[in-house]
């Protein structure tokens, strides 16, 4: 899969509405509409607080249905034992 072939920057989720997706892209504000297919996706992500999401530079869309192996091979820090639960809960004490 071919899915990094084109430019792709990293975009903040600042908000997430019913039929869009607000999205600071490189400093600038973009509404992105969602695809039925990557509401789904969308959503899991915020819930598990993953607020960081591929987007092809050239088109404003995002990129979220991808092969985890492509992943993996693109992103081979997520492997990494250093940030093994680096999103989880802290318990304050």
């Amino acid at each position: 899969m071919a899915v990094f072939s084109h430019n792709y920057t990293l975009g903040l989720i600042k908000e997430v509405g019913e039929e869009d997706v607000l999205v600071s892209v490189n400093g600038k504000d973009i509404e992105i509409e969602l695809k039925e297919s990557d509401r789904e996706v969308l959503l899991h992500m915020v819930t598990e607080n993953v607020f960081l999401v591929p987007v092809d530079s050239d088109t404003n869309e995002l990129i979220l249905n991808t092969e985890e192996s492509v992943l993996r091979e693109e992103f081979p820090e997520m492997e990494l034992a250093e940030l093994q639960g680096a999103a989880d809960e802290i318990d304050e004490e």
